[in-house]
């Protein structure tokens, strides 16, 4: 990762204006993802002045700031006493608290990477996240297709719902990235996603209509999760193991959420 610039903006309207005008700039946050390649870019832009580091309850929603750490959502009494532990738990194993400490939630989502867990978590939420330029946008909307490429992640909404979550996923070792991972809640409706396929995470439908339809076709519906999503291979696993766990995984999520 290289700069030929960095400039930290005092304002969202100029940080914005830079953004669009140079295709080769970048937001930072902590750079921990993008210290995952060796990319060049011509400028760096560092929101760090603009306060965007913050958790907090509004009325009925939490509020995330794009620049919140990973362990500070890990680890924040706001996350950990709504949704039961699931934000957490799909963050407590990537890689170590240093790593954590570091990567911002703005990074791990703006860049739709597939190994990033907390977006699994999040599908199953009613969750939508507030851009710059585009307003607020539906969470699963912006998962599923890459229609936001240049503009500033500023926080992410969640509403606070009554219910049971669970979030499963398999890993080599507990410090890797992981196999699988699998995210159910059971609010309004039951909802369920299944993400490091290495792919990005989405949600399902099929089994998801079904479940919704019977509590008790558990059996059936986790039947439906192989045809639903496609898996592949990677140096961790290949397609055919991540087939094979997968529905092991949503059956123990669902089994959760239905007690």
């Amino acid at each position: 990762m290289r700069f030929e610039k960095y400039i930290r903006p005092q304002n969202f309207e100029e940080a914005l204006q830079i953004l669009k005008s140079d295709q080769n700039s970048v937001i930072l946050g902590g750079t921990t993802f993008l210290r995952l390649s060796d990319r060049k870019y011509s400028t760096g832009i560092d929101l760090s002045d603009l306060g965007l580091d913050f958790i907090k309850e509004v009325n009925d929603q939490i509020e995330i700031g794009a620049y919140t750490s990973l362990r500070k959502i890990e680890t924040d009494p706001i996350i950990n006493k709504n949704f039961g532990n699931l934000l957490p738990k799909s963050i407590e194993n990537l890689i170590g608290i240093q790593f954590r400490n570091n990567a911002t939630i703005g990074g791990a989502i703006f860049g739709r990477l597939g190994f990033t867990e907390i977006i699994t978590a999040l599908l199953v939420l009613d969750c939508e996240l507030e851009f710059e330029e585009n307003g607020k946008v539906d969470f699963n909307e912006f998962i599923s297709n890459w229609n936001i490429k240049r503009d500033i992640l500023k926080k992410i909404i969640i509403k606070k719902k009554q219910g049971k979550s669970s979030y499963k996923m398999m890993r080599n070792s507990s410090a890797d990235f992981p196999i699988l991972s699998v995210a159910v809640s059971n609010f309004d409706t039951i909802k369920i996603a299944v993400g490091t396929r290495p792919s990005i995470a989405k949600l399902s439908e099929k089994a998801s209509q079904l479940i919704n339809s019977d509590n008790n076709k558990i059996n059936e519906a986790v039947n439906l999760i192989t045809d639903e999503f496609k898996f592949g291979d990677d140096l961790r696993a290949g397609k055919e193991y991540r087939k094979n766990i997968a529905p092991i995984l949503v059956k123990r999520a669902l089994q959760e959420v239905l007690i």
